[in-house]
This record gives structure tokens, sequence and C-alpha cells, in this order.
């Protein structure tokens, strides 16, 4: 079967058969207006009783700001003059008919003053006062008696109010069915119906509607459908709640309850259709694991392979090939493994075949991997692919090289590249040779690193060769550079350590302006003085970055290392420049000296000898020459 038609019946089961399901449902409940009309009159009537209880909130409110913020109060609460505030409470008692006692508390529930009602009439535990919230209207749990608290000072000012039933629950409608029950709530549950205090709740609504009362919004009425049995009526157990907040967050919730008469007509048809409804989703559940099983089924043998092919076996394939899309995605991934391993064979045996280390540290496994070939070099072996036991941080580093080595992984772990640096690492042998790395970043769309990979070569040859000539070169006598034997040689060495690093250099031919005028016009010994003078000039500003010789006569070398970084035509300017400020010779006279320069680049073309390269820069600088002296040209 198609995956397309598959994919169809899918959708039949999971949304044709839910809608046939719910026009059933609506079909079913046109009984709904009568219901409709019975939520109506309660939410009226809800309304009704916070319009009322809003005005009373309010005006309690403000008595007791009032009243706590008197200074007779917040003295007797901190421990002052009692009298004043006891005869402000017993005033507020005998000329206010709504409340019916007011006292100040300490933070244990003694009296500080004013008066309390009876102890089997206050049905309040003052002790516990500070767990009530301040300015919020409660209902005592003995009768029904209103009272509300707020803090001064340390102690509690707690006032008790007549309440008048009719007052806060208006008249039951005459047309009201049976069971209708209205009441009021305060925050710890307790509630006032006509008939008593109800300090259980549960036993007049559904656990539903007891926890909808801490979620309900100020002035928004809530309505809820629940079941349970009415006190005192028989049979009647679905029921309709409405709910409302007024005072404020902590105010007094007024809920009004009627039994739905009108659904209980319905009830055999009801039962039908719920009937029906389980058998369906039964049935539709049931269909949809199965059809689930099949579609999924390739895709798990795809994923299986995959993983077979992750941990090593390159041999894996999906053998199950159907005629159907996932038949031709299974001979479309199997083609691309072919692909892949062939091409992971060639990069892994040009790999070996090379004197080049390769390596590759995976950021999302934190994995490292090295070619074959690094076993012929180094003794290490890691006890796993993890970067903690890698090579990479084992590695035993010249201790000249350490540190900088430790910086540079560092910034690799960041995401950064080596910069083709040169480090001393100790091979199988127990020997330190040098190595250079350079490493590539490869990134995600978002600029992540994903992996690093790089290549470890060894330079050992090319860098002792460069240290074995620098501990033998021979010194131009006067000028203490190299003589030219030893300009020659380091070049040809240089050339193969650019080649190493893929980097550029450059060699400057640096001739004298003009030179037989110092001999003649001062004598030898001054021409001395200027040959001394350029040699010194041009050593302090190649010397960071290359070496300089002399070559001949009044012809001198400077070569340049990474020319694509330290750049040959500002290190010529600086030479025309240093010379032109000149110097004081022995005779006392000061002497500017200028200088024509030709310079040769070497960018790729390592196979070049020294003797073309020096003939190029040679050229360069007679054509400086014949343009007018004192400058640079490249060839």
């Amino acid at each position: 079967m198609k995956i397309k038609t598959m994919i169809m019946l899918a959708a039949i089961c999971f949304a044709i058969i839910p809608m046939v399901i719910y026009a059933v449902y609506v079909g079913n409940s046109t009984s709904g207006s009568s219901t409709a009309e019975l939520e109506k009159q309660l939410t009226d009537l809800v309304n009704n009783q916070i319009q009322v209880l809003d005005t009373y909130a309010n005006t309690v409110n403000n008595q007791c700001d009032i009243l706590a913020g008197s200074d007779e109060l917040k003295d007797a609460a901190n421990g002052g003059d009692k009298n004043a505030a006891g005869s402000l409470l017993v005033s507020l008692t005998a000329e206010n008919a709504s409340v019916n006692a007011a006292a100040l508390v300490d933070g244990s529930g003694k009296l500080i003053c004013g008066t309390l009602p009876a102890e089997s009439v206050m049905g309040v535990n003052l002790s516990s006062l500070g767990s009530y919230k301040d300015g919020a209207l409660y209902i005592t749990s003995t009768n029904k008696l209103l009272f509300t608290k707020h803090k001064v000072g340390k102690a509690n000012l707690v006032i008790f109010y007549n309440i008048s039933i009719d007052t806060f629950l208006c008249n039951i409608p005459s047309n009201a069915p049976t069971a209708y029950l209205v009441m009021v709530v305060d925050n710890n549950k307790n509630g006032i119906a006509k008939e008593s205090v109800v300090t259980n709740l549960a036993e007049q609504f559904s656990s539903e509607v007891v926890a909808r009362l801490d979620t309900l919004e100020e002035g928004v009425s809530e309505t809820i459908s629940y079941e349970n049995q009415l006190t005192g009526v028989a049979g009647l157990k679905k029921k309709i709640a409405v709910m409302a907040r007024a005072g404020g967050d902590s105010g007094l919730v007024v809920i009004a309850s009627v039994a739905d008469n009108a659904s209980s007509i319905f009830g055999d048809a009801t039962s039908g259709v719920i009937a029906a409804v389980i058998i369906i989703a039964i049935l539709a559940i049931a269909g949809a694991i199965v059809i689930s099983i099949i579609v999924t089924k390739p895709l798990n043998t795809i994923e299986e392979t995959l993983v077979k092919i992750r941990r090593g076996d390159h041999e894996a394939r999906i053998t199950t090939v159907s005629n159907n899309e996932y038949g031709q995605i299974s001979r479309a991934f199997n083609n691309l493994v072919d692909e892949i391993v062939v091409s992971e064979d060639r990069y892994r045996t040009i790999a070996e075949m090379s004197d080049n280390i390769i390596f590759e540290w995976n950021f999302k496994t934190n994995e490292v991997f090295f070619s074959n070939n690094f076993n012929k070099k180094f003794s290490y072996r890691a006890p796993s692919d993890h970067f903690a036991d890698s090579f990479l941080l084992k590695a035993k580093l010249h201790g000249d090289d350490a540190d900088r080595y430790r910086e540079d992984l560092e910034k690799l772990g960041n995401g950064d590249e080596f910069k083709g640096n040169e480090y001393r690492i100790k091979n199988i042998y127990g020997d330190f040779i040098w190595v250079i790395m350079r490493t590539a970043t490869l990134r995600d769309k978002e600029g992540k690193p994903l992996k690093i990979v790089g290549v470890m070569v060894d330079i050992d040859r090319a860098k002792k060769s460069e240290q074995q000539l620098t501990a033998r070169a021979s010194f131009d006598a006067l000028t203490e550079l190299y003589n030219r034997e030893t300009v020659e040689g380091q070049i040809d060495n240089e050339i193969a350590l650019s080649e190493a690093r893929k980097s550029e250099m450059a060699v400057l031919f640096i001739d004298v302006d003009d030179f037989k005028h110092f001999n003649d016009q001062y004598s030898h010994a001054t021409g001395d003085q200027v040959l001394k003078f350029v040699a010194r000039s041009i050593n302090s500003i190649v010397s960071e970055f290359g070496f300089a010789g002399r070559y001949g006569g009044d012809e001198f070398i400077a070569v340049i290392r990474n020319a694509e970084i330290n750049d040959p035509a500002r290190a010529a300017q600086d030479i025309i420049a240093r010379l032109d400020e000149g110097f004081t010779c022995d005779s006392g006279d000061h002497l500017k000296v200028s200088v024509s320069i030709g310079i040769a680049l070497i960018k790729d073309d390592y196979n070049t000898r020294v003797e073309y390269l020096i003939g190029k820069a040679d050229d360069a600088m007679y054509s400086v020459k014949k343009s007018g002296k004192s400058n640079y040209a490249f060839i």
C-alpha cells in the first residue's frame, strides 16, 4: 500500500471520525436551551449579590483603614496608652449598629483593649490571626458573623459585624427550580446560607467547585457543571453552579447552585451515546496503533542500519526493499552509503600514504580521531576516543612549547584555529621532533563550530637543518650579518619551511646608491662605516620576522617570512626611511644613505631555485636604479 494512502486512512481515523462523534454529541445536546436559561438566572442572581458585597466590602475597608491609621490605636499597639484606644473602639461599637464588637489584640491573641463577643459566638482562634489576610472579610465558624482584621504595628485590629442574611442573600425567584442554593463563602472556605453556617463546602458542592474558588478573578462570573447528591433531595445529581468574587482578590465569593432537571430527561440517550463513543474511540486507537506500526517499521529499519554503520559496520545495508516510496528511499540510502564508504576508504588510504597525520575533533560527541599513520610517529595509545584521553591533550610537549600549545588548544576548543604554530613533541623514539599544526573549523548554518579537521606536518628535518646552518653559519666580518653562502642556504631552507607552513615569503635585494661617492669623497674607512650603518638598520627592521645578510660589496639581502602578514613593501619603506635619517661618521660629518630595493615573492611556487629568486629580486632592484633610485619595486 502506498504511504499516501496510509496517511489518508490515518487522517480519516483521527479527523473525520471525531467530527462525526462530535456531531452526534451536539445533536444530543439540544436540551441545552433549558440549561442555558438556568445558567442565566443564576448569573443574574450572583451579579446582584456581587454589587451589594462590593459596596459593603469597600465600606468595611475604609472604616478599618481610618481606625488602623489613628494615633490612639498605633500608640496602644506599641505598648502605650490603652484607654484612649479602648474608648475609640467602644464608641465604634455603640454608634454603629452593624458592628457587633471591636478589639485590639496582640500577636498571641490576648486582648489589649476594646470588646470581643463571647467565645461561643466568636468561633475564631485569635492567636492565629497572622494567617488571615488584612482587609479580607471572614465568616465565623459558629455563628453568622462577619469579621475582618487589619495589622496595626505589632497588634491586630479585629472587628466583628452583625450580618443581615436578607442583605446579602436576595430572595430566591418565585419560578426557581427545586433545591435552589445561594451561599456567601470566605477565604477559609466557610460559607453562609440562609439556613446555617457551612464549614465543609464539599457537603454542598463537588471538589471541582471548591478548587475553582482559589482561581476566581474579581467581578468575573464562572459557570461549572458537576455531579453531587443534593442534601435531602433524592435523585438529583446533575447540578450547575455560578460563582463570582467581590471585594478584591481576598474578597468574598457568591455561589448560586441549582439541580439541572432538564438534563435528566435525556439521561438514557446520553448513556447510549457515551457507550458508542467509547467503542468507536477504542477502535480508532487500535487502528492508529496498527497504522503507526506499519508506517514507521521501514523508518526503524533505516535507523537501525545507521546505528550499525556508525558503530563501524560499513557492510550494513537495508535488506528489505519494497516497491513503494520507502523502497525508493532505501535504494537511495544504500547507494549513498556505498559512495560514503568508498570516499572514506579513499580518504583513509591517502591519509595513510602521506607522511602527514590527519586528525578530527567532533565537538558534538567530544571525540578525537587520528589517521592510522599516527602510530608510525608516536607511541601514545588512547584508551578511548574521548577528548580527555586523546593525544591532543596527552601529547608530551617540549618545556619551551608546552604553555603556548595549551593556550592554542584552549582556543581550538572554543572554535578558533591553530595559526600554523610549530611545536616540539616527543616521538615514538623518545626524541622531540618539530611539527607544524594546521586546522580548519567546520561550522553549522548559525556559525557554531561542529568539528575541527587538522593536519600535523613533520618539519623536523627542515627545522634542524635551519638550526645547524645557524650554528655553523659564517658571518660577514665587517657587518656581522650572514655572508653570501649562508644567506643562500638559509633562503633554500626558508623555502622548504614556507611550503610546510603554506605561507608566503619575500626576498629583498638591497643596493646602496652611489656608494663609490663615500669612498672617494671621504675615505674607505668612512665607506666601511656606511656599510655597517646599512647592515644595522636592515637587521633591526627585519629581525623579528626574517633575517638579513651581506651578499657582496654594497649589496644586501633581506628575507621576510609569512609575507602575507608581514608586508614586504612596509619593510622596504621602513629601511629607506631609517637610512635617510643618516648617521654621524668618525670625521664628524652627518651622512644620509639611500638604497634601491627589489622585491621577489614566493606564494605557491615552492620549487623555485634560490639563484632564480635572488636574480628576480636583483632585476627589480635595477628597475629602481633606472627610474631614479631611493625606492623599491616588485618583480
